[in-house]
């Protein structure tokens, strides 16, 4: 090939020329770029306007039936970005698997990119939120605000697959700290959408109704209680919990219970997890190895109905059952440019259930409503256990909310706790844009307090 035709060739197409001119047998490129518009409150003030960028490409070569890898946040870098994932590949892991061969739809476009970011709009939007929230005490500090980010996402690979994605995120939240001698509460509320800022006053409202529910601190004696988990904890403990449970790594690595329960019943019929990767601010056409997503059911009516794989994950699955059981389910996502594809999820709803969440809280005498914990990430999720602190949680007495707990901890196994014995709300909520979550009522949970 002459030298004019390759001048002539996109910049992704060049590094997969050298990677193949190189001994390369296959090779990809993925090219992220995002694009943040922040407006900071921080402490009651305005702190930052200040919009950054940020972009990068990631080369994964097969050379010798081994993968390398290679990133650069300097995309004029190309011969150096292709070479270094060649070099890579001579120590890297066995390759298992093909690039992807799937023919990917059109891009979708989202709303254009191009908007003027109503700046001052949003300064006073975030002012008059914070004047709102500060007639409750002379002392409470709010910080939070809003953010708009724009992401472009180009994939391509010597198989002459290509795909864009496109994207476009409305963020807003806002955090109320009070210290009251040796109390420190603090009140979160905020959500993600592909659409428009989602609305700083209901925020700020829940947030309000939140510190009023707070003016009441009270004790609980270690027992059993029913206890009510919002969607934002729910989220963070039972659905978190689920995911890992369900990759593909830990699904191949032989450490996940459920690998020997799939299309077996394992939960209550009430419990059905469904991935959807065409709705919520996790949206996403197409993996970042070229594979299709699509929609499946994960956990139905309680039965394990189907694990997430990337290209990886499943064709080792398939070599240990020395036949091809499994496929990439499109699932496979980059934590970061120099980090591999692994199996990661989209938007995820959990099917609703019949009973509104107020009318749940009403049903009980004495219970505890959680909205925020602490410590999930350090329970044994590989067998399914959770203990964490309770970091906003009220009482409820005879269907009412009395008062904020203080000092306690929660306990449980998701086994034993959405087998039987609880209850999903009709309501629900989105979680960070990404999770269409309802309340989980458990009607019998130790709480141990101090």
């Amino acid at each position: 090939m002459n030298k004019a035709s390759i001048t002539n060739k996109s910049k992704l197409e060049q590094i997969l020329d050298i990677a193949k001119k190189n001994g390369a047998s296959q090779a990809e490129i993925i090219q992220k770029s995002w694009t943040e518009n922040p407006i900071n409150f921080e402490n009651n003030r305005l702190k930052t306007l200040e919009s950054n960028e940020s972009s990068g490409i990631s080369v994964r070569v097969i050379k010798n039936n081994k993968i390398g890898i290679s990133s650069s946040t300097n995309p004029d870098e190309i011969e150096r970005a292709a070479i270094s994932a060649i070099e890579a590949s001579e120590f890297g892991p066995e390759a298992t698997f093909e690039f992807s061969k799937e023919t990917l739809n059109s891009p979708t476009e989202e709303k254009s990119t191009n908007l003027e970011l109503p700046l001052e709009n949003l300064v006073e939007r975030g002012t008059n939120a914070i004047e709102f929230l500060r007639t409750f005490h002379k002392d409470i500090l709010i910080s939070g605000g809003f953010n708009l980010g724009h992401g472009e996402t180009l994939y391509l690979n010597s198989n002459g697959i290509s795909g864009k994605r496109k994207k476009s995120i409305y963020s807003s939240n806002f955090y109320a700290h009070l210290v009251r001698g040796e109390d420190f509460l603090g009140i979160y509320d905020g959500n993600n959408s592909l659409d428009d800022f989602p609305n700083e006053k209901d925020m700020c409202n829940k947030i309000f109704e939140k510190l009023n529910f707070s003016k009441e601190t009270i004790s609980m004696t270690t027992k059993k209680y029913p206890v009510i988990f919002t969607p934002q904890a729910a989220a963070s403990i039972f659905i978190d919990i689920l995911a890992v449970l369900l990759n593909g790594k830990v699904i191949e690595q032989q450490i996940s219970p459920l690998i020997d329960k799939l299309d077996k019943k394992v939960f209550d019929e009430k419990l059905s997890l469904v991935e959807d990767p065409f709705s919520g601010t996790q949206k996403a056409d197409f993996d970042d190895e070229g594979m299709k997503t699509k929609k499946k059911d994960l956990i139905k009516s309680g039965i394990v109905n189907s694990f997430y794989f990337d290209l990886n994950t499943a064709s080792k699955m398939n070599k240990k059952q020395n036949k091809p059981v499994c496929s990439s389910t499109g699932n496979g996502f980059k934590g970061g440019l120099a980090i591999p594809p692994s199996p990661s999820l989209t938007s995820i709803q959990v099917k609703e259930g019949k009973i509104p969440l107020k009318d749940m809280i009403k049903s009980i005498k004495e219970g505890i409503l959680i909205d925020q914990v602490l410590g999930a990430g350090q329970s044994n999720t590989l067998a399914g256990e959770f203990n964490v602190g309770i970091d906003l949680g009220f009482k409820i007495k005879d269907g009412n909310i009395q008062g904020r707990i203080k000092n306690c901890m929660v306990a449980g196994n998701i086994f034993e706790l959405l087998k039987d014995n609880f209850e999903i709300s009709s309501d629900r909520e989105w979680v960070s844009g990404s999770e269409l979550i309802p309340a989980f009522f458990i009607h019998d949970l130790t709480v141990a307090g101090k």
